[in-house]
């Protein structure tokens, strides 16, 4: 009986780490492929749901802004429109269209408006000029006597309404301080002309209302907890200069007005890109004033920055990442595990080869029952073992001669017609 042969020199040397590298183990190949399949699965679902829910978002928060920003410059308009319609109704009531003379008269418009300015406190100044340019009647007798001849308001009321940008009056006392602690200490300027009773101008009717007024209506539209996530308003005097600013966004100073898509959009939002690299999602809306009130051209925006913006795109990211990693390393484990059973088989039929090749006559190949691949196949190789073993003759028994083939007789090659090939 020839001696057992002995095993191979690799499967002495095999460490215990063979079973954990995919070139040599079926578990490892099926773990590793398992893994590297879930792991570019949530990534791809990962990206594909941040890119989606991104475009969802922008399109929500875009509108949202744009919205924002018309409401702030549509308050901002109908509060211009309705003082302008106060002095308008002022200028027409019958002490200032008389033309009364003396202090009596000038005592009397000034207490009108008084009432008008104890009514609206936005008003820091009300005053009447006539066509000279002397104030006549100023609330609190402030500015009686000087000439205003060279006033803008004063000479843009003569023949109609009259409004002006924001600019600093140092004689007129500031208004409270706003929620950031710092006072405004501009005013805005409204003039309207007065006619006389044969309808000529016979002066003009003007106020200096507190700029701070406007920046009251912009935090009353964009609430306190907006203004924490760094949502800021910016008013533009057309496309020049900001004429008011809530300070939240992140600037020091506020940027210049966007460049709009189109001389004809007056709302919408867009991406800005600032110098240095911070990106703002913008909703904008130009003011085109209310009823009889044309408005000033002026555009509102309303910004965030993109990265406070979108920051709940990275959250739904990194949650979808942490359950994915764990969906991921659960599905390599189990596919570690559903491999073992297949692993087992292969090598109780390995142990069961090798036995057989030493000359263990007793060892039969493992069957597994069911019709799995598996069981087939390994019915089918114990099936060849035993046909071998019956073929095989034994080594006292002279070896069957060889068949004689008649003469003349050429073995077919590869590429002859005769060859048949199973």
């Amino acid at each position: 009986m020839p001696s057992p042969a002995s095993p191979p020199r690799e499967t002495l040397a095999r460490a215990w780490w063979y079973l954990f590298d995919p070139r040599t183990s079926l578990r490892a190949q099926a773990a590793l492929l398992a893994g590297v399949s879930g792991a570019v699965f949530v990534a791809l679902i990962t990206w594909f749901t941040g890119h989606a829910y991104r475009r969802t978002l922008e399109a929500q928060i875009g509108t949202t802004f744009e919205t924002l920003a018309f409401q702030v410059g549509d308050k901002i308009d109908r509060g211009i429109h309705e003082r302008q319609h106060q002095l308008q109704l002022v200028a027409g009531l019958a002490s200032f269209r008389g033309a009364p003379s003396g202090p009596a008269g000038a005592t009397e418009r000034r207490l009108l408006l008084e009432a008008l300015q104890k009514e609206h406190p936005d008003f820091a100044w009300l005053g009447f000029a006539d066509l000279q340019g002397h104030i006549a009647a100023g609330t609190q007798g402030r500015f009686e006597g000087e000439i205003v001849l060279t006033r803008p308001w004063f000479r843009g009321a003569r023949e109609k309404s009259f409004l002006g940008p924001p600019h600093e009056i140092p004689e007129l006392p500031l208004a409270a301080p706003n929620s950031q602690g710092d006072p405004d200490p501009r005013f805005l300027d409204l003039a309207v002309p007065v006619s006389g009773a044969d309808g000529r101008t016979i002066g003009v009717l003007g106020a200096h209302l507190r700029w701070a007024w406007a920046g009251d209506i912009a935090r009353s539209v964009v609430s306190e907890a907006a203004l924490r996530n760094q949502i800021g308003v910016t008013l533009y005097a057309g496309d020049a200069d900001a004429i008011l600013d809530t300070g939240v966004s992140g600037w020091t100073l506020p940027p210049n007005a966007p460049a709009l898509p189109g001389p004809r959009v007056y709302r919408g939002y867009l991406h800005e890109n600032f110098a240095l690299g911070t990106r703002y999602l913008t909703g904008f809306s130009r003011s085109r004033g209310y009823r009889d009130y044309r408005g000033l051209n002026w555009l509102v925006t309303v910004r965030q920055p993109v990265a406070r913006a979108f920051a709940p795109v990275g959250e739904l990211q990194r949650r979808i990442a942490r359950w994915g990693l764990g969906f991921t390393v659960a599905l390599t484990f189990g596919a570690w595990f559903f491999m073992h059973p297949f692993v087992r088989r292969l090598q109780g039929m390995r142990a069961a080869a090798d036995r057989i090749r030493s000359g263990d006559v007793l060892t039969v190949m493992p069957r597994h029952p069911g019709e799995s691949e598996v069981s087939a196949m390994c019915a089918s190789v114990g099936d060849l073992v035993e046909q071998l073993r019956t073929e095989v003759p034994k080594a006292d028994e002279p070896a069957p001669p060889a068949p004689q083939l008649p003469s003349g007789y050429v073995k077919p090659g590869p590429s002859d017609p005769r060859r048949v090939v199973w």
